[in-house]
Parts: C-alpha cells; sequence; structure tokens
C-alpha cells in the first residue's frame, strides 16, 4: 500500500473510534501494513481528532525501528506481532471498548460464546496480564494470537485486539467483538451492562455525577473501588472510597478534590480539568463492570505493584497532554 494512503486510513480508523465510542482520550491504537516488512501506526499519546500525517509513524517489523523523533504508540510490539503471526493481516486497532474491557478481567484464558460471530467464530482467547509495552505483554498476546482463529483476541485486564485484511475488517471485528462480549456479559450477570447512559450529569465546572446502576450495585457490596483495568490504576490509583449514604461526607470528600461512590447515589468524579473529569467517570463505570465480570469468573484485581506502576507512568507522561498533545 502507498504509505500516504495507509496513513490517511489510520487518521480515518482514528476519527472512527472516537464516533463510536471503541475508546476514549488517547488511550488504544491503530496501525497499518504498508509493505512486508513495514507498518505505520499512531503516536504515543496523540489525539485522534487532530491526528496528522506526521503523527502516524514508519515502523520496521523487522527490528521495531522507526522514523522521525515522535514515538510510535507503546503498544507497537503487539501490532508487530499481529502482522508476524498473521500474514493476511493489513490493519490492526487495540481498543478499550466497554464490554470487551469487562470480559478481559474476567480471569479466563478462552471464552467459549453461545454462538458463531462473523469475523471472530465462537471462541475468544484471551492474553494473560502484562504491564502495557513491555515484551512480556507481547509474549502473552502472542499466544492467544497462535490460538486464535478469528480476527481479535482479549488482553487481560487491559482491552481487545482486532484486525483484519482491510480497514473494515477490523472494525468489523471490533464491533463484532462488543457485541459477543455484551452477550456473554449479560448471561453471567445483567447487572453488568444494564447502565442507563442518561444519569450522568455535570455539577459544576470538574465534577461529574453518575449514577448508573452498574455503579450504583458496585456501592452495595463493597467499601473500596479496586483496580480492575489498568486503565483505572492509571488515571484513579490505587483505590477510590465507597461511602455510607452521607450528604456532608460526600460534600467534604468532593470538596477536598476526592471522587468518591457513595452508596444509593453514585460517584462523585473530580479531576484537574473537565476532559480528566469525564474520562474518569466513563472509566469508573467500565471498571464496576470488569468487577461484576471477575467476581462471576476467576478475575482478580491488578496487584498493587503494577498498578503503581500504570499511575506512575501516566503521571509523568500522558497527564502532560495539552489540548490533547505531548509537550
Amino acid at each position: 500500500m502507498d504509505m500516504r494512503e495507509a496513513k490517511h486510513q489510520v487518521i480515518q480508523a482514528g476519527l472512527e473510534l472516537v464516533r463510536s465510542g471503541l475508546i476514549s482520550r488517547t488511550w488504544g491504537n491503530v496501525s497499518c501494513r504498508v509493505s512486508e516488512n513495514r507498518f505505520v501506526i499512531t503516536a504515543s499519546g496523540r489525539n485522534y481528532k487532530t491526528l496528522t500525517e506526521e503523527e502516524v509513524i514508519p515502523v520496521r517489523i523487522s527490528d521495531l525501528s522507526y522514523e522521525g523523533h515522535i514515538r510510535p504508540s507503546s503498544e507497537y510490539k503487539i501490532h508487530r506481532a499481529v502482522y508476524q503471526l498473521k500474514p493476511e493481516a493489513g490493519f490492526v486497532i487495540h481498543t478499550h471498548q466497554d464490554n470487551a474491557c469487562a470480559v478481559s478481567a474476567a480471569g479466563m484464558d478462552c471464552i467459549e460464546l453461545e454462538r458463531e460471530y462473523e469475523g471472530i467464530g465462537s471462541r475468544i482467547f484471551c492474553g494473560k496480564y502484562g504491564l502495557s509495552g513491555t515484551d512480556e505483554l507481547c509474549g502473552y498476546v502472542s499466544e492467544a494470537l497462535k490460538q486464535s482463529c478469528g480476527n481479535a483476541v482479549l488482553l487481560r485486564n487491559h482491552g481487545a485486539l482486532c484486525f483484519g485484511k482491510t480497514y473494515g475488517e477490523a472494525f468489523a471485528a471490533a464491533h463484532a467483538l462488543e457485541g459477543a462480549c455484551g452477550a456473554y456479559l449479560n448471561k453471567l450477570d445483567p447487572r453488568i451492562i444494564s447502565s442507563n447512559k442518561g444519569d450522568i450529569m455535570q455539577k459544576g465546572r470538574r465534577i461529574i455525577w453518575n449514577r448508573t446502576r452498574v455503579l450504583l450495585e458496585l456501592a452495595k457490596e463493597v467499601s473500596v473501588m479496586e483496580p480492575y483495568l489498568d486503565d483505572f490504576a492509571q488515571l484513579a490509583g490505587l483505590s477510590i472510597r465507597v461511602l455510607p449514604r452521607d450528604q456532608k461526607a460526600a460534600e467534604e470528600a468532593v470538596g477536598n478534590g476526592e471522587t468518591v461512590l457513595v452508596k444509593g447515589v453514585g460517584a462523585f468524579c473530580t479531576a484537574d480539568t473537565l476532559q480528566d473529569t469525564r474520562a474518569l467517570s466513563t472509566i469508573m463505570e467500565k471498571n464496576a463492570m470488569a468487577y461484576f465480570a471477575a467476581k462471576a469468573g476467576a478475575g482478580k484485581p491488578l496487584g498493587e505493584q503494577d498498578c503503581r506502576v500504570m499511575r506512575k507512568k501516566y503521571l509523568d507522561y500522558y497527564s502532560h497532554l495539552a489540548e490533547g498533545r505531548l509537550p
């Protein structure tokens, strides 16, 4: 494929990911094969709404060397794994879509679906957990890819990797995966995907009140909200307190800049910017879904050390985004 056309497809895919809700913020990444030994991939931490050709980076499959001074996505290793293990693959998208993320926390190596789904089949393989961008994670993803006959695999406590011969096939796999995971979650526990998106309201400049059902149900069961997904660990840290239904205590916590979940009321999310607050609200909801999936399966919250690493990485690098760009 022509280099410029490949970059154009990646830029369009980034816009489609945002529009379709398959990602939030800059989480996730997109790549397109250019030739037998080269692909282009989104740069690290860039805003998909303003992505330029210069921010879609050519990478060599043979040695992962890349051109220019802008770093490619930290997940470029797992994209290379797809191109190496699936020679027919021409387009890859790594998403943090809600249902797939929740299923990834169920602690299972293989998800057996009730029926065949076009593009992904009837079994979804899930790679073991590894920290984002590491060789360990790439090795686990490679193991899942080798077992899979479909165009999608899960990354435990993280997200999904979808691919196809073309842009269209990769997106079709992502949408099929989300539908399949939704049906799987509904069978595990109907509370997981019964959220009402209308129950999210902005309160003040940087406070969001999220009272979707999955958060209200979680508040009935726990005293702290633990990380079941690594993007929760990045943005929220090691835990979020669950408070009794006490208006004064909730107002005091939020007034001090703390995000809390209140029994019978919902989550009050606050961060340094409205963008971060909205992202935190979304991620809390998704993490609650992951909690119930883990509870119904064999999943566990992420380990404290891994959470600390993810949080530090976010604070040192991604939190410095300004209008979606790195300094």
